[in-house]
């Protein structure tokens, strides 16, 4: 439920055409995309009584058929519901449905009784002394021939013509049946009170768990049969026989199904669950780990783990994970370990506050490292020496410990405090290699240091990790991306050329060519070659490969600046700490398969036009004065929705693709009439928009009605008759200027103050017309279409100087609120104070301010380059938030608003930079609202 599931018990999930997940349950309907539950319930959907929704059957047309616990059928088809039948059906309580491929008729089990709904929308009872025993029917299904299937408490029965008669004959067990289900490949799955059946086309019978009830049933692309048992356990069996309980909470309800990827889902008492095979595991506190929060990890040189945590050491041998206490015992927590080292036979390990211990193979203590009297430096690296010493970086700097002298390196200078040594290495040439929050530093076998800084030539704050190829380049994982130091300068790889993410933590060799980087939304595999490629100018995008929760890794969160952060183990497993366990990843499973991932199909999920939602339908009308236009979408894969990427492209409106990254809606503001088509792209990482085949697409025809101005038949009648109007006037005005030329100049004189006059009060008048015209009468701000020809004015001016112009969407935050808790007066009250703030600050910053509609704000800021203009909006949120606006004799409010920044990018049109900036403004109110979205 806190995943957006209106209630725990799931009673039934399908897949409709589309590729859209529906889950029916006690309080309404949900259709999943993958990211976000959309509900239909009786309160928002007009209409359909959704409740007690237990039966769910796709159709081939992409309707959705809802069978309720009380009131009858509901279609969904293109957005819109429809009640099916009349009175009777209306109150039939649906145990199964089903609807014919022959005549289109819906069969219905309800109360003990068949019933059949023809495609005029009569019902009638087909059961009745057919034969059919007046027992609850669980499931319905057709065979190959056409006849009814008919699974009921009495047993299983062919129903044709009006008869039933059993059906299954010796092969099939007495007892009740429960479920129906073709093999896929001329069989059946027959599940029951006495276990499932399984007749294969080749009449070979197989009885599996007999003895045992089956709800539900169903087979995966890999031969695996799943099983929901009344037990509560979701069962698999292997097709070697072997029998695994799932990890799913709960009990297991009738909901079962395998979607097109091959994924399980399964509905229980604890919501709806995704089982899926996955490339990663993970080990977490329920496999014995003191903590979840893992920070470093080895393996030692008879195979042992050894994981830091929050909590203290881990020792993982023999398949038995065992805790190693090093702080006083009888304390309650113990000790932070985050940095490990291993060498000849004894492990050393960094604490958060103890200092540094070095134990035998069995985590027993034969030394500890105090650095200092007091309380101890946080400790995030170590490294043994050769020679016995040790070198120990961390709060203090960077220490080396030998002969029971500590000497320091990179302390505090001038009075100031030592810089943070997260990270050292050592090089196969004898090279120190030292990684700090103030940059990174070598010391030579010399003792020769060298430091290089952030202001000083490195493109990096922070130094994570670092790894020495054969070649002699310096790989860098930073703050700024995977950095290559090569010849002395660096070569910075980060999300222009593809990376997820520019903080990286960990680099590992797999040895099979590729690199892998551990971030804060997972780990990412990059081939080496792909890197040269890019310094080549062959590509310019890396295909990264992300291994992510959704893979199976206990979370995304990779820890760092401990070291190690991950490890290599001998059979190649990749080790990385994470803050919700450790996570193992098989590289294997990121072979040449999973790099061509399938292409995901498209679906549109949403048409709104000026906030109002429309119709789905596969052609879009768009009236004369429609002005915002917004649709969603989703790719449709469930294996991996996070690493999905989208780009669009209005066909006769944009001239190029548009990168959308992970947002799923595109918008469009003022569009021109004509007939365009929208055209939606997906694809899973890794990205490569030139590989046709993993390429998912939809698209939508849109036609803008013009107005009856703007149709060309009444444009050439109106300059036709302007024309003879024209001519007509001025032949008149001409006659009459004859005939009363001598009348005229008798009067001229004295009508000649006169009209000055009225010329004078016309001015006045003309004036006062023209700033109503283009001015917001509540907040004396600019209105819209004086904003758009701003915007305009400001475009042109800016591609013919600098370049530079950044424009601000800005929606207030929750405005509805204030008009329901204090009536529209009070909103219109706050819509008067914060234009006249918006105002006041864009004055005395020389931007302009216009009032978009509703409460919806434009800002202007020429010559502004888009990281100042998004400093100046923040500065705006501040100022406005920390006003206190009075409405009547009500509690004061305060007003926050959510802002979307665009910059203009060379030749970018008017409406390309303001549907960009209103993008990010979607994003910013999906994001929590209160901030500003650049980026």
């Amino acid at each position: 439920m806190a995943d957006g599931l209106p209630h725990p018990l799931v009673h039934a999930v399908a897949q409709d055409r589309d590729g859209f997940l529906w889950a029916g349950t006690w309080e309404g309907v949900v259709r999943f995309n993958g990211r976000a539950f959309t509900l239909f319930d009786r309160q928002n959907t007009q209409n359909a009584e959704l409740a007690g929704v237990f039966r769910i059957v796709p159709e081939a047309d992409g309707g959705v058929l809802f069978g309720t616990a009380s009131n009858g059928i509901f279609r969904y088809y293109q957005g819109r519901w429809q009640r099916l039948g009349g009175a009777a059906a209306r109150k039939l309580a649906v145990m199964a449905m089903l609807r014919d491929r022959h005549d289109g008729a819906l069969w219905i089990a309800s109360d003990q009784r068949l019933f059949r709904l023809d495609v005029t929308g009569r019902l009638g009872e087909a059961g009745a002394g057919s034969g059919l025993p007046a027992a609850e029917i669980n499931d319905l299904e057709q065979d190959d021939a056409g006849d009814l299937l008919v699974a009921s408490e009495a047993g299983a029965f062919r129903f044709a013509q009006g008869r039933a008669e059993r059906w299954g004959g010796d092969w099939l067990r007495a007892g009740a049946v429960r479920a129906l289900l073709r093999d896929g490949n001329g069989g059946w799955l027959v599940a029951g009170d006495d276990g499932v059946s399984w007749r294969h086309a080749d009449g070979r019978v197989e009885h599996i768990v007999p003895g045992r009830r089956v709800d539900a049933v169903a087979r995966d692309a890999h031969g695996a049969l799943w099983m929901n048992m009344n037990t509560g356990v979701l069962l698999r069996r292997d097709p070697d026989g072997s029998l695994w309980p799932a990890p799913v909470q709960g009990a297991v309800s009738r909901a079962l199904l395998v979607d097109r990827e091959g994924l399980v889902w399964a509905g229980s008492t604890d919501g709806l669950y995704r089982v899926a095979d996955g490339i990663a595991s993970g080990m977490t506190r329920k496999d014995g780990l003191s903590s979840d929060y893992t920070r470093a990890v080895l393996q030692d040189d008879d195979g042992t783990v050894w994981v830091g945590d929050n909590n203290g050491l881990n020792r993982w041998a023999q398949g038995r994970v065992r805790h190693m206490r090093l702080g006083p015992a009888g304390a309650g927590r113990d000790t932070s370990v985050l940095a490990l080292a291993w060498r000849d036979g004894a492990l050393w390990v960094g604490t958060y506050d103890l200092g540094v211990f070095r134990l035998d193979r069995q985590g027993r203590v034969l030394e500890r490292i105090r650095l200092g009297e007091g309380a101890q430096p946080l400790v995030r690296v170590v490294l043994p020496d050769a020679d016995g010493g040790v070198w120990i970086g961390g709060s203090h700097g960077l220490a080396l410990r030998r002969g029971g002298r500590t000497r320091h390196y990179l302390g505090g200078e001038g009075g100031q405090p030592a810089t943070m040594v997260q990270a050292l290495y050592r090089d196969p040439d004898g090279t120190l290699w030292i990684g700090s929050n103030d940059g990174m530093a070598s010391l030579d076998a010399a003792g020769r240091l060298r430091r290089w800084r952030p202001d000083a030539g490195l493109p990096a704050q922070y130094a994570f990790d670092f790894l020495r190829d054969p070649d002699g380049d310096l790989w860098i994982a930073s703050d700024r991306g995977l950095l290559r130091m090569r010849g002395g300068r660096f070569r910075v790889y980060d999300h222009r050329v593809g990376l997820p993410r520019d903080r990286l933590f960990r680099i590992i060799d797999d040895g099979a060519g590729n690199l892998w980087l551990s971030s804060n939304v997972g780990v990412f595999r990059v081939a080496r070659a792909e890197l040269d490629e890019i310094d080549a100018g062959k590509r310019g995008l890396l295909a990264v490969h992300v291994v992510d929760h959704s893979d199976g890794m206990p979370g995304n969160q990779c820890n760092g600046a401990t070291m190690p952060a991950g490890w290599r183990m001998r059979d190649g497993t990749l080790l990385f700490p994470t803050s919700a366990g450790l996570a193992m990843i098989d590289p294997a499973g990121t072979g040449e398969a999973a790099d061509r991932p399938k292409a995901p199909p498209v679906a549109f999920e949403s048409i709104a036009v000026d906030g109002a939602q429309q119709p789905l339908e596969p052609n879009l009308r768009l009236e004369p004065g429609a002005n915002r236009l917004a649709i969603g979408y989703a790719g449709m894969s469930f294996r991996a929705q996070g690493k999905l990427r989208y780009r669009y492209r209005l066909h006769g409106f944009d001239q190029d693709w548009v990168d959308a990254g992970g947002s799923t809606d595109a918008v469009y503001t003022r569009l021109p009439p004509g007939r365009y088509r929208l055209e939606v792209q997906a694809m899973a990482m890794p990205l490569d928009w030139t590989r046709q085949a993993g390429i998912g697409a939809s698209s939508m025809g849109i036609d803008v009605v013009p107005a009856l101005w703007q149709r060309p038949g009444m444009r050439a009648l109106g300059a036709g008759l302007l024309l003879v109007g024209v001519v007509l006037i001025g032949w008149l005005r001409t006659a009459s200027y004859r005939r009363n030329q001598h009348r005229l100049s008798r009067v001229i004189a004295e009508r000649t103050e006169e009209l000055s006059e009225k010329n004078r009060q016309l001015e006045v008048a003309s004036s006062r017309l023209e700033y109503q015209a283009s001015h917001d009468e509540l907040t004396g701000l600019p209105n819209r279409r004086a904003g758009d020809r701003h915007l305009d004015a400001a475009v042109a001016r800016a591609h013919a100087r600098d370049g530079r112009l950044s424009v601000a969407l800005l929606d207030i935050d929750h405005f509805k609120q204030i008009n329901d808790r204090h009536g529209h007066a009070a909103g219109d009250a706050a819509l008067q104070a914060f234009g006249g703030m918006l105002g006041g600050f864009a004055a005395g910053q020389g931007l302009f301010a216009a009032r978009f509609g509703g409460e919806e704000f434009l800002v202007c800021m020429e010559g502004l380059p888009l990281e100042e203009a998004a400093q100046r909006m923040r500065e705006l949120l501040l100022r406005i938030a920390g006003h206190e606006i009075a409405l009547g004799s009500d509690v004061p409010v305060r007003c926050t608003f959510s802002a979307g920044v665009a910059g203009l990018e060379p030749g970018q049109a008017a409406h390309a930079l303001l549907a960009q900036a209103d993008l990010r403004l979607l994003r910013a109110k999906q994001g929590g609202r209160r901030c500003v979205v650049s980026d």
